[in-house]
């Protein structure tokens, strides 16, 4: 009798056990796709200036015209000559500040139809637009165009604490509504930032119509080291979020993208796939492709704001920006 308790107390010991190991994987289970608690998850309201009246350019091809008056001229026989060359190949295009030049040409299955390398000396406001006001549900974050700056090849979204707002933080981000509106597209931009607690940086695409959700952040950190990156499909009326996470070091510089077809998200880094997403709720609607950088708000777990340990001036770089169409 002592031995057959004994086996009936190790049975019932291994059944506790696999119960507990199967409430544990339920738990971890439970996590897969979601933002998790410690990570701050941005918001986005984007207030953009007027559209600035800019006379298109048209680009016209020479046509040959006949001529007045032709006089035949007899045949003559070609004189043999040596075989022709093959012209010299196009010089590639110079790389920037990232190391890496920006793309140039179509690719298979995708037209461009938007490119900005950030060239000149000024943000290009007939493509872009600067962000200016309070993020939505952000009540410590401020926006002024002042902290969208272009220089040496690059655009940079500057966060710091400004004067000209009371020392409060504020920060930059564009938008790419004034030239690029379309359902379905690539998108790849090359860039990085500085690490600093409470300085998130997002870059996503944001319906057209203003009506959200829906929204694809396909590069979404909320501060920190800056060691890895989440992508995130937000939709429905009560904000349903479908997340994916890839780790690496975001404050050097790589290409982030998403090909975005109908109902299909494929999420890319440095031209590989590091994770899809097919569902019904992947919009079909016009969107615009938006930068931004922006500081939490003390006391808000999702959102903190900058506390001692973040530097003076937290930066996101921008090398380039490249989008196309299906073909």
């Amino acid at each position: 009798m002592p031995n057959d308790a004994r086996r009936r107390g190790w049975k019932v010991a291994a059944v506790l056990a696999l119960i507990v190991n199967l409430i544990g994987g339920i738990v971890l289970l439970s996590g897969v796709g979601r933002h998790p608690t410690e990570r701050p998850i941005p918001r986005h309201s984007p207030g953009v200036g007027p559209t600035p009246t800019v006379s298109p350019t048209v680009t016209q091809s020479a046509t040959p015209s006949p001529t007045a008056s032709a006089t035949p001229t007899p045949s003559v026989p070609p004189t043999p000559s040596a075989t022709p060359k093959p012209p010299p190949p196009a010089p590639s295009p110079p790389a920037g500040p990232s190391g890496v030049a920006m793309p140039v040409g179509d690719l298979p299955g995708w037209k461009r139809v938007f490119s900005d390398d950030f060239t000149g000396s000024a943000l290009n406001a007939g493509a872009w637009g600067a962000y200016s006001g309070q993020p939505g549900g952000d009540p410590g974050g401020l926006w002024d165009p002042s902290h969208v700056v272009v220089h040496d090849s690059m655009l940079e979204l500057q966060t710091y604490e400004d004067p000209a707002h009371g020392d409060r933080w504020v920060s930059g981000g564009v938008s790419s509504a004034r030239a690029l509106k379309q359902a379905y597209g690539k998108y790849l931009v090359r860039f990085r930032m500085d690490p600093g607690h409470g300085v998130a940086g997002i870059v996503l695409l944001w319906p057209s119509s203003g009506d959200w959700p829906p929204e694809i952040d396909f590069a979404e950190d909320g501060g920190g080291n800056r060691s890895e990156t989440t992508a995130t499909l937000h939709y429905g009326a009560s904000d349903a979020q479908i997340a994916r996470s890839v780790r690496t070091d975001f404050s050097v510089w790589h290409t982030v993208g998403v090909e975005w077809t109908p109902g299909h998200l494929v999420y890319t880094l440095d031209g590989g796939q590091w994770d899809t997403l097919s569902s019904s709720q992947v919009p079909s609607q016009p969107m615009e492709m938006d930068i931004q950088t922006q500081a939490g708000t003390c006391g808000q777990v999702e959102t903190p704001c900058p506390n001692a340990s973040t530097p003076a001036h937290v930066n996101l770089q921008v090398d380039w920006v490249v989008a196309y169409r299906p073909a």
